[in-house]
């Protein structure tokens, strides 16, 4: 079947329209390779383009977890047992699933998420290299091996999956985000069950069927819909090893609270209030270009987005007018507008609450010197709001304490590099920080200095390379270890560490029948 625009197969052959012909489809769990109705109730899904329904989800109750924690935990017995080769040659067909399929999951995720096409192809872009580093899980894996620790005496480790581990992913990016928590799960031996966001769950439900279809084995990779019902008895099933989250600060606290003290292993990741600093030498146009695609990319959802830019010495007033001129120019639309380069936000409650965002800056005393509440006003045609930026803002404002999670960039001006540096560590978030400068030594104190767990040296956006770590520091992550690289290999797995003295044989005499007395 041709796929257009508008035209999308989805799980079970069902089909999904745009918004201009109205089809609804209504989504449900995936276990076990095949997809499985829900027990909950049906919850609309939007298209942000337009505001309208375009489908339903089925939430689940906590006999579905069960259900697919029991698929999990019954494929782990085999999974877990084939050689990592076999695993991995199984990741690489899967791959190769989702690249074959590439452009109708991009359709998916432009429809559900109101991603422009080249965010949303961005996105499953780098899903696809996702799964491929996953293969390098034979390399990342390796333990240590000590020969001769004593006479005749070796030492080394053996790495075993942890079990069933759970993901709860966030709407901003319903395919890559989701498969970085999981595929180098099921690369390492694991079997998963994952919560997507019950708002875009269809690019994800497409991409599981993908999997069963390119011979993963039925219960290794799960998709359960729910809210926070689902969340709460994954976090309570004992036959749950481990959980990943992503999303807000405040639930990933709580995640991780919960989880621990039910003994499990727990990644949770949260916001970011991520700082561009841009000192005095840095060339205005160049800063000004990467502040704004760093801070209106993806609608400014995502945790990685520059959200603060910190204006140091005199360059405030140049700097700002770069930024303005060019944001104002950035094409706001929805899918069907081909020109688009910014699109809606995710629903309408995050819309109105990104328009009093502004409204609480321009009370507090910053300066709106671009208000995208124009596009806000747009009744009954989605859910958009346009490049905002707002000046003056101080650190004690909202604008600058507060994850605002849409397409707002605040200017902190301050005087020297000290006073950018204590703003960055006064805030709560630590997720990322960059700064643009030509010197290397204040380039080299930066790293230093900024309380971060990634940094950025005249690069906007310091998300790393899947063979290194991700996490932030401070409220921005409560875990151990980092997503990516070998601290996601220690996540996913735990260690034996064998100790072993080599005997020689015995050499035993030749059997006699000869009766022995005493």
């Amino acid at each position: 079947m041709a796929i257009n625009r508008y035209e999308s197969v989805l799980p079970g052959g069902h089909i999904i329209l745009g918004s201009s012909r109205g089809f609804m489809s209504e989504f449900t769990h995936f276990i076990s390779g095949r997809s499985e109705p829900s027990s909950g109730k049906s919850m609309p899904i939007y298209n942000p383009s337009t505001g309208k329904e375009a489908g339903k989800v089925k939430l689940g109750l906590e006999k579905d977890v069960d259900l697919a924690v029991l698929a999990a935990k019954t494929a782990f017995r085999n999974w877990s047992k084939l050689g990592l080769q076999q695993r991995i040659d199984k990741i690489y067909d899967i791959r190769q699933a989702l690249a074959d399929n590439r452009e109708q999951i991009i359709q998916l995720v432009v429809e559900q998420t109101g991603k422009t096409l080249a965010d949303a192809t961005a996105e499953v872009t780098r899903s696809v290299e996702i799964i491929g580093h996953a293969t390098a899980t034979t390399v990342l894996s390796a333990t240590p091996y000590t020969r001769g620790v004593a006479t005749g005496i070796n030492t080394y480790e053996v790495r075993y999956p942890v079990g069933v581990v759970a993901a709860i992913s966030p709407f901003n990016f319903p395919v890559m985000i989701p498969l970085l928590q999981s595929m180098m799960a099921i690369a390492c031996g694991n079997t998963v069950v994952l919560k997507p966001s019950e708002r875009n769950p269809a690019a994800l439900l497409r991409i599981a069927e993908l999997f069963t279809e390119a011979g993963l084995p039925d219960g290794v990779f799960n998709v359960v819909m729910g809210d926070r019902l689902v969340v709460d008895r994954i976090i309570e099933h004992p036959d749950v090893a481990a959980i990943t989250f992503v999303g807000s600060t405040p639930v990933a606290r709580e995640v991780r609270e919960r989880g621990v003290a039910r003994k499990k292993r727990v990644q949770a990741f949260g916001g970011g209030k991520n700082h561009l600093v841009i000192m005095p030498d840095t060339d205005i146009d160049f800063a000004a270009n990467a502040a704004v695609s760093s801070a209106f990319g993806a609608a400014g959802q995502r945790c990685m987005a520059v959200s603060v830019v910190v204006a140091v010495g005199e360059i405030g007033d140049f700097l700002v007018e770069a930024i303005k001129s060019r944001a104002a120019s950035i094409p706001v639309g929805g899918i069907d507008d081909a020109s688009a380069q910014l699109g809606p936000v995710i629903s309408e409650q995050s819309k109105r609450r990104i328009a009093d965002c502004i409204e609480t800056a321009a009370n507090e005393g910053a300066e709106i010197v671009l208000d995208g509440r124009a596009e806000f006003s747009k009744e009954g045609e989605g859910w958009y709001i346009g490049p905002t930026i707002i000046d003056h803002v101080s650190p004690d404002m909202a604008a600058h304490r507060d994850e605002i999670f849409g397409p707002v960039l605040s200017i902190v001006r301050v005087d020297t590099y000290e006073e950018a540096i204590e703003i960055i560590s006064a805030s709560d978030f630590g997720n990322g920080a960059a700064i643009f400068t030509r010197d290397g030594s204040i380039a080299t104190r930066f790293t230093d200095d900024a309380q971060a767990g990634q940094i950025g040296i005249n690069v906007p956006i310091p998300s790393p390379v899947y063979f290194h770590g991700f996490a932030g520091w401070k409220d921005s992550a409560f875990t151990e270890t980092k997503m990516h690289g070998r601290d996601a290999i220690d996540f996913l797995t735990r260690t034996k560490t064998v100790t072993n003295r080599t005997l020689e044989p015995i050499v035993k005499s030749d059997v006699t029948m000869e009766f022995v007395t005493r």
